[in-house]
């Protein structure tokens, strides 16, 4: 399974919940776990780096799930 390192932009924040982005290079959803999603504090429309590899989980709702990643500046 291959790691793709991708610009996002985070489109849902669920209160005490996972985060879903979508990615800045072909619009696809990318899953960010709970605990990610606290501790970088994600809301809507955040820009961030991430290392993402293929959802196996539930690929047919979001094809990729983030392993590590951070804010971008701005």
């Amino acid at each position: 399974m291959s790691v793709r390192k991708v610009d996002c932009f985070i489109t849902e924040s669920l209160e005490d919940g996972p985060a879903f982005a979508v990615r800045a290079d072909n619009g696809e959803a990318v899953f960010i776990p709970k605990a990610m999603a606290e501790r970088m504090d994600l809301v809507e429309m955040d820009e961030i780096t991430a290392l993402i590899q293929e959802n196996t989980v539930q690929p047919d709702k979001t094809p990729w799930f983030a392993i590590k990643a951070v804010k971008k500046d701005g």
